[in-house]
């Protein structure tokens, strides 16, 4: 009897040994997976995954020059794709009805491995000009066939200089989802052996860890009218009025209709003349905003960068008046020298007093002299 104990102590040493290395194989255990629970029967291997979709809600088209709120509602369009039978069960004894339970608990839970658990889902832009301003974003858990609550929300800053056009994002999501269930427990035995139910039910999990998928998210720079200054000029001088001539470019693709300039002036600056109208401008085109100034002369401070606000309301395509702006007008008021052109003329002009009185003078005496 001892020989045939110890015989059957080394067949269960070497099963032992087996499982170690089968089972894991069998469940496609990896480095991104983990278990949970107590290894139990396995009756079914069964495949398929979460496939995670995503999509911009509303027009996804954003204005370039601003920042705009991308909204992004996640879907689970996860399908069952096929199963593989493990473990046969026949017979009708108390353990055979056992596992007969255990293998419907497996089949009726199954769906879960559809499900994508702890989505966390990050929006990153590899576009010049456009900056995702918000970080990784959690959905918390999505089942099969249904779509996020609430949609992810992500800042977008929108340079003034990106063209218009459709561009493409990238949303990462990263989850995790059950790869198997497997359910374990003993048979309780009623009257005459036969099956009664089920006690030490324990419910075991294979998952898929740090699951990612890369999403492409597309969305659409509005056409626009942009407007620009390319040039400035002006003949300004303390304690008198002047001209300034501002250059407007319509650097957008559409066009701006009866467009009209509004200068907001302050201190040194005054005018009674804070509108000029440029007409239509298409894209590419240029037009020139003319006023009239004043510069006070005791508030002015020579050699500064003053900064004049303008606006530009103008008629768009579809007829609704709009308002690009503002922009600042850059100009410097120089400290005059003292000959300037003003003086010089003045100077010139007691000069030709001075000479021609001089001359008068001259004059007069020789006349006093034949006289005499």
């Amino acid at each position: 009897m001892p020989n045939s104990n110890q015989k059957y102590v080394s067949i269960a040493i070497i099963l032992l040994i087996a499982m170690a290395f089968v089972v894991p194989t069998s469940f496609g255990a990896t480095a991104n997976q983990t278990y949970y629970g107590d290894l139990g029967s396995n009756y079914y291997s069964f495949y398929g995954s979460p496939d995670i979709h995503a999509s911009v809600q509303g027009t996804g088209e954003y204005n370039r020059g601003e920042s705009s709120v991308v909204s992004i509602v996640l879907s689970n369009k996860g399908v069952l794709e096929g199963f593989k039978t493990e473990t046969e069960v026949k017979g009708t004894g108390a353990n055979e009805q056992l596992n007969a339970t255990l293998q419907k608990m497996e089949v009726e839970n199954i769906a879960v491995i559809l499900d994508a658990v702890g989505i966390t889902a990050t929006l990153e832009s590899n576009v010049s000009g456009i900056t995702v301003k918000t970080g990784p974003q959690e959905a918390g858990n999505l089942k099969s066939g249904s779509t996020t609550s609430q949609p992810l929300k992500y800042t977008l800053d929108i340079q003034k200089d990106v063209p218009a056009g459709d561009y493409e994002l990238t949303l990462k999501v990263a989850y995790k989802h059950l790869n198997n269930v497997i359910f374990s427990g003993d048979p309780i035995v009623g009257l005459g052996g036969s099956y009664a139910g089920v006690k030490n039910l324990n419910a075991s999990y294979w998952y898929n860890e740090n699951v990612t998928r890369e999403i492409p998210i597309k969305i659409t720079i509005k056409q626009a009218t942009q407007f620009e200054i390319v040039n400035v000029e002006h003949s300004l001088s303390a304690g008198s009025s002047g001209m300034l001539y501002v250059t407007y470019k319509n650097s957008g693709e559409e066009p701006a209709k009866n467009a009209v300039v509004r200068l907001s002036t302050a201190t040194p600056f005054s005018t009674t003349d804070d509108q000029s109208h440029l007409g239509t401008v298409n894209p590419g085109e240029t037009a020139v905003a003319k006023f009239r100034i004043s510069v006070a002369k005791d508030t002015v401070v020579y050699d500064k960068l003053y900064a004049i606000n303008s606006e530009i309301l103008y008629e768009d395509n579809y007829g609704h008046q709009t308002i690009a702006g503002p922009q600042k007008v850059e100009v410097t008021i120089l400290e005059e020298p003292f000959f300037n052109t003003q003086t010089i003329l003045i100077l010139i002009a007691a000069a030709i007093i001075l000479i021609a009185g001089g001359a008068y003078i001259v004059y007069k005496k020789r006349q006093s002299k034949k006289q005499g």
